[in-house]
This record gives structure tokens, sequence and C-alpha cells, in this order.
């Protein structure tokens, strides 16, 4: 077992490392049961969250052995790089990966957990969402990648969202399928990143209305584009 604890939790890093262990005994309140598990783990004050990814195939086996990083570890390299780039992610505590015959096998992330309420459920699954909150989503994701970074499942279910005296404020979960750039990303890029936002079609053109306000953009072009893309995308996933 690889084990990797941020200095940080150097205090805690004896009970962190056997997180992976609790989790396959079924230890932990289980939050999320799916093609991944996350469990939440309260130990000296903290409220841990660790998030066991599936296991892997016998070519992501080879993969994450000797050319890639595993989910695991991405998700822990880009948290420090989201922090750094300024935009709220929840503090990496660990990541672990267990090896079979030398090989990969499966892999788990540990940060605290963060306070908010997924953004779905206050956009998405109501009659009438509010604009204030969606335009500060689209100023979200234009900060984002102002900063060069495309979140790699930028839906709305990865926006932790808690609204305070002075607005709305995020924190982003489930990065670790993000990608970097030094600077502004291309339009191209920018535009592809938005698809995967929601697919209820008067709440993503109004995103995408409102991201284009912020970046200076027609609105009525950028929206037929992302509706474009939209589709393209939808049709794509239904033949796979």
């Amino acid at each position: 077992m690889k084990i990797t604890v941020d200095p940080l939790f150097r205090q805690q890093a004896d009970y962190i490392s056997q997180i992976p262990s609790m989790l396959q005994r079924g230890e932990g309140e289980l939050v999320y049961e799916g093609r991944n598990r996350v469990a939440r783990f309260r130990y000296d004050g903290l409220s841990l969250m660790a998030k066991q990814f599936k296991r892997v195939n016998a070519v992501q086996q080879v993969a994450y052995t000797f050319f890639r990083p595993s989910k695991a570890e991405r998700a822990y390299r880009f948290a420090e790089t989201f922090r750094q780039r300024g935009i709220d992610t929840p503090q990496r505590v660990a990541y672990m990966e267990e090896r079979r015959m030398g090989l990969f096998s499966v892999g788990c992330f540990v940060s605290l957990e963060a306070e908010g309420t997924e953004t779905h459920l206050l956009l998405r699954e109501v009659q009438q969402f509010s604009h204030e909150l969606a335009d500060a989503v689209a100023r979200q994701v234009a900060l984002m990648h102002s900063r060069g970074i495309l979140h790699g499942d930028l839906n709305l279910s990865n926006f932790l969202c808690e609204q305070g005296p002075d607005g709305y404020r995020f924190t982003m979960i489930d990065i670790n399928r993000s990608h970097f750039t030094d600077g502004w990303p291309t339009d191209g890029q920018c535009l592809e990143n938005l698809v995967r936002l929601t697919h209820r079609r008067d709440l993503y053109e109004y995103l995408v209305r409102s991201y284009a306000r912020q970046r200076g953009w027609n609105e009525a072009d950028t929206a037929r584009q992302a509706l474009q893309l939209l589709h393209r995308f939808e049709n794509r996933r239904f033949r796979l």
C-alpha cells in the first residue's frame, strides 16, 4: 500500500493510513455508493471524507502503474493546484494506492469535509431557478477559466454552495479529471467545458448566456454554439 499524507496531518497519519482497510470492512458513515464509494470518518476533531475509486480493469492497471497518475493521486495533486490558483476545494489530507502483484489495483483519496449544498439541488431541481444563483455559478466558471482551470466534470453537483452576506461562495469537488493551462484556455475549450453543467435546457441556456456576459461575448452566438455542443454531447453519450 502506497500512502501519502499531507504534512498538515502528520499527527493523525496512523489513523488515516487505516482508512482503506476500514472502508473494505464497511466502517465509516456511508455517504455515497455507486461507481465509487464515499464515507465519512470522524477522528481527533476532524471530519474526513474518504473516496474509494472503483477497482480498475487490466488496461488501467498497467496505465496507472507505469504511465499516468491514478485518480487518487490526481485528486491529491490537483487539490493543491486549485488552492494555489485561488479556487476553493476541500483541504486535501491523503491518498492511498493498493497494488496487487506489482500492479495498481484501487485508489483512495481523503480530504476534510467541506460545507455547502450541491448546487444542482438549488438550481436544477426547482421549477423556477434563481437567476442570482445562476449568475454566481457563471461567474465561478469564468473565474476558474481565467485562472487556467478546466474542471474535468463541470456539473452542478460538483459546486458546493454557501450563501453569506457577501453573496454565494463555491467549493469545487470531484476535481481529479481537471486540466490546467497557462492563462485563459482557448474559447473553444471554454465552451466545451460548459457542456456538462446541466441537461435542463432553460437553465443551461441561461448559464451560457450569463457566462458570455462575463466574457464580453455575443450572448446569442454563444448560446447557439453551446446548444449545438450539448446536442452533440448527448447524442454521443446515447450511442455509447
